[in-house]
C-alpha cells in the first residue's frame, strides 16, 4: 500500500491505487494555478465516510471511487462494508486530493422490501454519526441491488424522498385469547395500504364485537369497530383499507374504513380489541400491505 508521510493513499481492504490510462497522462498542472472545477477537496486529515442505514441486518455495499492527486494523477478505490445492520458508518482516508466521482451497490442480494440508504460526508478522522462533525454532505440517496447509484449523475435525495419501497408484511400471530399488537420498527417510516386478518372464534356462546386502533405507543390516534356481532365457532376476516367504505357481507367478510393517509413511525402500533373475547379464541397473523422508508428520527 503506498504511502506518503505515513498516511495511506488507498483504504485498508481496497486494491492499490491504479491509473486507468495505458500510458502516462500527457497534461499536466499545477493545482496552485489551476485547480479543477470540481469543488470537493480533501486535505491531509480529511476521509471519507460512508453512513449506512437498512432494514435488513448483514447488508453489504461496495463503493467505487476516483481521485485526483495533486500530482496530476488519477487513482481508484474500491472499498467493501463489513456486513452491518440497521446505522453503522465506514471511514476511507484518501490522503490529499480532489474526489471526482465514486459509485456505489448492494452486493449482498436485496429481496423485495429489503433497502439500504447511503450518505457520504467528509469529515476527520473519525466516524461520521452520534453528533460528530461532518464537514460537508457530499451525497445521499438509496442503494440498489442489480444497479448502480452514486456521483456525479443521480441528485442526491432525502430520506423520504421517492415512492418508498412495496413490502407485503406477515404480523406476529398472537396466542389464544390475545389481540393483535404490531409495533413499527425503529428507523423505519410506514404508509398503510391495507391490512387484513381473520378471528376464529371457539364454541363457547358469546357475542364478539372486533375493534381496531391505532396508536402512538400511549396515545390513541384512531379507532375503528364493527357494527355487528360475530358469533361463537366462526370464522370473520377483517379488512382495513384507508379510503374504503364501512362493508359487511353477511358472510364473514368485514371492511373496516381506515383514514385516507395512514402514516406510521417508529412505536406506533396497529392494535385489535375484541369486547367478549373467549381465552380460546385465535386470531391468525396479520397480513398488511405498506409503503416503506428509512427515517433518522428512530
Amino acid at each position: 500500500m503506498a504511502t506518503r508521510s505515513g498516511a495511506p493513499n488507498t483504504p485498508p481492504n481496497g486494491p492499490p491505487p491504479s491509473n486507468p490510462q495505458s500510458s502516462p497522462n500527457t497534461v499536466h498542472f499545477d493545482p496552485k494555478l489551476v485547480a479543477p472545477s470540481q469543488t470537493i477537496y480533501f486535505q491531509r486529515n480529511d476521509q471519507i465516510t460512508l453512513i449506512l442505514l437498512s432494514n435488513t441486518p448483514n447488508m453489504l455495499v461496495r463503493f467505487n471511487y476516483r481521485w485526483l492527486t495533486p500530482d496530476g494523477e488519477i487513482k481508484e478505490g474500491e472499498f467493501d462494508t463489513q456486513p452491518f445492520s440497521v446505522l453503522s458508518s465506514f471511514a476511507i482516508p484518501l490522503y490529499e486530493g480532489w474526489l471526482l466521482s465514486f459509485n456505489a451497490r448492494a452486493v449482498s442480494g436485496l429481496i423485495n422490501g429489503q433497502w439500504v440508504f447511503l450518505q457520504v460526508v467528509l469529515n476527520r478522522n473519525q466516524a461520521g454519526v452520534a453528533g460528530l462533525p461532518a464537514y460537508s454532505n457530499i451525497w445521499q440517496g438509496y442503494v440498489y441491488n442489480g444497479g448502480n447509484n452514486g456521483w456525479p449523475g443521480t441528485p442526491a435525495k432525502e430520506i423520504t424522498d421517492g415512492p418508498g419501497v412495496i413490502r407485503s408484511i406477515t404480523g406476529g400471530a398472537p396466542a389464544a385469547g390475545a389481540q393483535i399488537l404490531e409495533t413499527m420498527p425503529a428507523n423505519t417510516r410506514r404508509v398503510l395500504l391495507s391490512l387484513r386478518a381473520v378471528l376464529v372464534t371457539s364454541a363457547a356462546v358469546a357475542n364478539r364485537v372486533a375493534s381496531f386502533k391505532i396508536t402512538d405507543g400511549a396515545n390513541i390516534l384512531y379507532t375503528i369497530g364493527n357494527n355487528g356481532n360475530q358469533l361463537a365457532a366462526t370464522s370473520f376476516t377483517y379488512h382495513m383499507a384507508p379510503g374504503s367504505q364501512f362493508y359487511n357481507d353477511t358472510q364473514g367478510n368485514i371492511v373496516f374504513p381506515f383514514p385516507t393517509l395512514v402514516e406510521l413511525k417508529a412505536g406506533f402500533r396497529i392494535q385489535s380489541l375484541v369486547t367478549g373475547m373467549d381465552v380460546a379464541d385465535q386470531w391468525g397473523a396479520p397480513q398488511y400491505e405498506v409503503l416503506e422508508w428509512g427515517l433518522w428520527d428512530a
